[in-house]
């Protein structure tokens, strides 16, 4: 056998002395290969959730080496008091967009303005924020409502919903009436038991202003004097024979006056003065006979002169008011001065009111609109807070006071704008930062920039439950269907079929069902429990029960279709069935 030859391997020594040599015979033994381990079998559910990917383990640092990734932080909002808006868009925190709680620490006022292109939610940020949340905060709410929905107005069903009532005014004496004169009305502004130097508008005020509107023409000195003398004679007459007085009483006052009715202006212009009052009674009586006849020409509707004793919800509908003219501006207007003054008289209990106006291009026109201005500046006083919303800023001139609500709201609520003009006016009216023109224009539908007093305006997404979604769509004339449909109106045909049939056995007397709903062990009603049925060969079927209204079933569908109370869950039941609505 023949040898190989001897392989040396030198290597050297750690240590000081000869170099150390290894031989490696042929006797020497080689280790087997090592056989590689076999994957083990994957579970696919398990791959689907990463189950067999390598664990990434995290390198140790400190607080201050970490402090470079912060590179953007946002302030958390340390109020909690108020009524929540929506969500940050940015940080994903509750909003709370409240004028009241803001009152003091954020902004020095308590008025609001909304601003958006039509359909990008204005209508449902008003009717969530500052109507039924506003409720909920113990508040009292009156709304102004102009815009018609299905032949009424636009709030009726969230008024009926929360069983209020309507008062709806018509041209002509159908409807409601607000009376011009109207005893709490004060002649200058002032009350009895309010708080000193909150004085709103009175009656003479007020019936100059809508002179003003009417005639196309400011009163001369001598016609004021003639309206405001007679104004004085009317209340005392009214007074002394316990009634109110009216607008045609003024305005045959001044179109026939009596012989001693300028005795108050001197015994030299006694004579003259009889005849200063010509064309101001003229215009009070066209108003009273044709363009105002049947809204502000009588004593106040009882459902108007109580109305914010009865229910902390106030409903003016003005829908079938004619936009052209001046009954709509006048009754707004007249509602505005009315509602200070009550709250004027009470303004020491210091009960907070919100006043809501969608339509506020049409109370800020003419000298209507200066007298709706002067009112605003005292909410404070008054406790008063004003929603007033607006479609195009582009559209209103500089010097109208449409603009004036606009400026002197202390938040505001932007929603998106399609025109680019709407947009800039909009940054340029409000000094938002360079760059917010594009943000408008991108915003979605119920995505709003809110800015409260001088802070950066922040971007909210707002957020509605169920029961506020059906109450807010206004899309019914459009897609034809009621805003809030109940699920019994679209069950299934199979369950439809079972529950005829079921009808039908209990007419025979076959079914074995009682009347009273069954009940569990606990004792709990099985109305909403799933439980199997047999059929068809004994095939398990699961089925939903049916609740039972009244000790017997739901046929086929409701009866009606309209909100009723809110359920368990937070959504809307049917009045009929007490199903959750769709």
């Amino acid at each position: 056998m023949p040898r190989h030859p001897r392989v040396t391997a030198r290597t050297p020594s750690t240590q000081d002395g000869p170099t150390t040599v290894h031989r490696l015979t042929e006797n020497t033994q080689q280790p087997p290969p090592m056989e590689r381990r076999r994957e083990p079998r994957r579970t696919r559910w398990l791959d689907r959730y990463g189950w067999y990917e390598p664990h990434s383990e995290g390198a140790w640092t400190t607080t201050r080496q970490a402090e470079a990734w912060n590179l953007a932080t946002s302030r958390r909002r340390v109020r909690q008091d108020g009524v929540l808006a929506g969500l940050n868009t940015i940080s994903q925190e509750l909003e709370i967009v409240d004028a009241f709680a803001a009152y003091g620490d954020e902004t020095s006022g308590i008025n609001v303005c909304v601003i958006g292109d039509i359909g990008r939610g204005k209508s449902s940020w008003i009717k969530t924020v500052c109507v039924l949340r506003q409720l909920v905060a113990g508040r009292q709410v009156v709304v102004l409502d102009k815009k018609p929905q299905a032949g009424r107005g636009e709030y009726t069903p969230l008024t009926e919903a929360l069983g209020a009532e309507s008062i709806r005014f018509k041209v002509g004496g159908a409807g409601a009436r607000l009376n011009l004169l109207d005893p709490a009305i004060s002649a200058g502004g002032e009350h009895h038991g309010g708080l000193d130097g909150v004085v709103p508008a009175g009656q003479e005020a007020l019936v100059l202003a809508v002179l003003t509107d009417a005639m196309g023409r400011p009163l001369d000195e001598k016609e004021k004097a003639a309206v405001g003398a007679g104004l004085s004679l009317v209340n005392a007459d009214a007074r002394a024979q316990g009634r109110d007085p009216i607008i045609r009483e003024l305005a045959m006052r001044l179109l026939d006056p009596r012989p001693d009715d300028g005795r108050e202006l001197g015994g030299r212009w006694s004579e003259r003065a009889l005849e200063w009052g010509l064309e101001p009674g003229l215009a009070l009586l066209r108003l009273a006979d044709r363009d105002l006849r049947g809204l502000v020409d009588a004593p106040t509707s009882p459902a108007v002169r109580d109305a914010l004793e009865t229910h902390p919800l106030v409903h003016m509908d003005l829908s079938a008011l004619p936009t052209e003219g001046p009954a709509l501006r006048v009754v707004m207007t007249t509602a505005n001065t009315w509602l200070a003054n009550k709250l004027a008289a009470r303004s020491a209990a210091h009960e907070q009111t919100i006043l809501v106006v969608e339509e506020g291009w049409h109370v800020a026109v003419g000298s209507t609109g200066e007298v709706f201005r002067s009112n605003l500046k005292l909410s404070r006083g008054l406790a008063l807070s004003t929603v007033s919303a607006f479609h195009h800023p582009a559209d209103t001139p500089a010097d109208s006071p449409a603009r004036s609500l606009m400026a002197e709201a202390s938040i505001v609520v932007l929603f998106g704008q399609a025109r680019a003009d709407d947009a800039a006016e909009t940054a340029r009216l409000y000094r938002l930062p360079p760059g917010t023109e594009e943000t408008l224009m991108r915003l979605g539908r119920g995505q709003a920039l809110v800015k409260i007093g001088s802070r950066d305006p922040i971007l909210v997404t707002h957020t509605r439950s169920p029961f506020e979604a059906a109450l807010t769509d206004t899309d019914a004339a459009i897609t034809g269907q009621s805003p809030t449909p109940c699920r019994c109106a679209t069950l299934p045909a199979r369950t439809s079929k079972t529950m005829s049939r079921k009808a039908n056995r209990r007419e025979r007397g076959t079914d074995p069902a009682p009347d009273a709903a069954r009940t569990d062990p606990a004792g709990r009603a099985d109305t909403d429990r799933v439980r199997p049925r047999h059929r068809h060969g004994g095939g398990i079927r699961w089925w939903r029960s049916i609740r039972r209204d009244s000790g017997s079933w739901i046929r086929n569908r409701c009866a009606r279709t309209d909100v009723g109370d809110l359920g368990p869950t937070g959504d809307a039941t049917c009045r009929s069935c007490h199903r959750v609505a769709q």
